[in-house]
C-alpha cells in the first residue's frame, strides 16, 4: 500500500475512525487498511448496532463507517446519539446495497459521506482522510443515485412515494409495519392515539392500500424492515 504524505499524516493524525460491520471479516479487513494506511490515530471495528452505540458513547470517534447491513437496524438511532451527544463525529456508510428509501433516510442522518466497496481500499482510506478533516465525500459510483449540493447535503435522485412522508409518518410507518398497534405506537412515540390514527390515515392514503399487510410489503421492499 502507498505510503501517506507527511502533510496529509500530520493534518489528520489525532483521529479515529470506528467500523461497523455484522461481518466480522470485513470489519477486520478494513480496520487492517486503515491502519496500514497510517494516518489515523486508532482504528476500531464493532458487529453490532447495540456496540455501536456504545463505541460511540464511549470512544467518541472521529469517524464511523456503517456497512448496509446495519442502516435497518441503527441509522435512526445512531443517527439521535451523534445529534445529541457527538457533535464533531462524522458519519460515513458504505451505500452500494442501500434501497433508494434507505439513501434517503441515510442522507438526512447527519451523513458526511456515501462511500462505494467498488473503488477499493486504497480509494476508500482516501475518502476516510477527507471526511475526518471535514469535506463530505460522494463516491463517483454512486452519483448516478445521490447528488451533494454546494453546502455538503446529499440528495437521493430517485423520487419514491416512500420519500415524501415525514420524520414522524416514518415513526408511525415502521411501527406499525412490524406490527405494533395504534396505542402501543402513541406510547412510544409519545403522542395521542388520535395523532397515529391520523399518520397511519395518511400514510395509507398515499400508498393506496388501506391493508396492513401490503403495508408491511412496502416496507420491507424499502429496506425499512425485515421479513
Amino acid at each position: 500500500m502507498d505510503a501517506t504524505s507527511p502533510s496529509q499524516t500530520s493534518t489528520i493524525r489525532e483521529t479515529s475512525v470506528l467500523i461497523a460491520d455484522p461481518s466480522l471479516l470485513h470489519a477486520e479487513a478494513i480496520s487492517w487498511c486503515l491502519s496500514a494506511y497510517g494516518a489515523f490515530q486508532s482504528v476500531d471495528h464493532v458487529t453490532t448496532s447495540d456496540e455501536l452505540l456504545s463505541s460511540i458513547r464511549t470512544q467518541r470517534p472521529t469517524v464511523v463507517v456503517i456497512a448496509e447491513a446495519l442502516i435497518v437496524d441503527s441509522i435512526r438511532s445512531v443517527g439521535s446519539e451523534l445529534a445529541v451527544r457527538l457533535g464533531e463525529t462524522r458519519v460515513a456508510v458504505f451505500a452500494d446495497r442501500l434501497t433508494d428509501r434507505q439513501l434517503d433516510l441515510v442522507a438526512n442522518n447527519r451523513v458526511s459521506g456515501l462511500l462505494s466497496r467498488r473503488e477499493g481500499t486504497r480509494a476508500i482510506c482516501d475518502q476516510l482522510a477527507r471526511i475526518a478533516s471535514g469535506t463530505p465525500v460522494l463516491s463517483a459510483v454512486l452519483e448516478s443515485r445521490v447528488t451533494l449540493d454546494d453546502d455538503g447535503r446529499f440528495h437521493c435522485v430517485a423520487s419514491s412515494r416512500l420519500t415524501q412522508f415525514t420524520d414522524r409518518q416514518w415513526d408511525v410507518l415502521i411501527r406499525v409495519a412490524e406490527g405494533a398497534r395504534v396505542p402501543e405506537v402513541a406510547e412510544e412515540l409519545n403522542i395521542s392515539k388520535k395523532a397515529v390514527e391520523a399518520h397511519k390515515h395518511r400514510i395509507m392514503q398515499r400508498l393506496g392500500t388501506s391493508d396492513r399487510v401490503d403495508l408491511c410489503r412496502w416496507a420491507i421492499r424499502e429496506g425499512l424492515i425485515r421479513a
